[in-house]
C-alpha cells in the first residue's frame, strides 16, 4: 500500500496543508539559495586564505598588521577594473551572478577575471 504524503506551509506560524506543487514552488526559493550558499561557500578563495592567513588566530598582532600591509600593497597593484571585482565579491560581498549583472558582462567572465586576479595576488604575495 503506498502512504500519500502530507506537504505542509507554515502561514503565520501555523502549518496548512498543501498540495506538492505548491510545497515545492513555495520552498524552491529557499533550496536554490541555501545550494548558492553552499556552492561558493565551497568555491569562495578568501583573500585571508591567499595571504596566509591573516586570520589565523595564532598571528601576533604584529604580524596581522604586516600581512595587512600586504594586502593593500597588492591590491593597489591591481588595475582599477581588478580592484572593483576584488571589492565587489569580497568586501561588498556580492556574488559572481550579482556582479555580472551590475557590470554587464557574463558570469563565467567574472568567474575567469577573478580566478586571474587570485592568482596575481597570491604571485604579488608571495614574492
Amino acid at each position: 500500500m503506498h502512504e500519500h504524503r502530507r506537504f505542509y506551509i507554515k502561514i503565520d506560524g501555523i502549518p496548512v496543508s498543501v498540495t506538492e506543487e505548491i510545497y515545492r514552488a513555495y520552498k524552491r526559493p529557499v533550496w536554490r539559495e541555501r545550494k548558492r550558499r553552499e556552492v561558493r561557500a565551497e568555491h569562495e578563495l578568501s583573500l585571508d586564505l591567499i595571504s596566509g592567513g591573516i586570520a589565523d588566530p595564532r598571528a601576533t598582532v604584529e604580524n596581522a598588521v604586516v600581512d595587512g600591509d600586504s594586502i593593500a600593497t597588492a591590491l593597489a597593484a591591481l588595475t582599477d577594473e581588478e580592484r572593483a571585482l576584488v571589492e565587489g565579491l569580497f568586501f561588498n560581498g556580492l556574488t559572481e551572478r550579482e556582479y555580472a549583472a551590475a557590470t554587464g558582462i557574463s558570469q563565467k567572465n567574472v568567474n575567469k577575471k577573478k580566478q586571474r586576479i587570485l592568482t596575481k595576488l597570491k604571485n604579488i604575495l608571495t614574492s
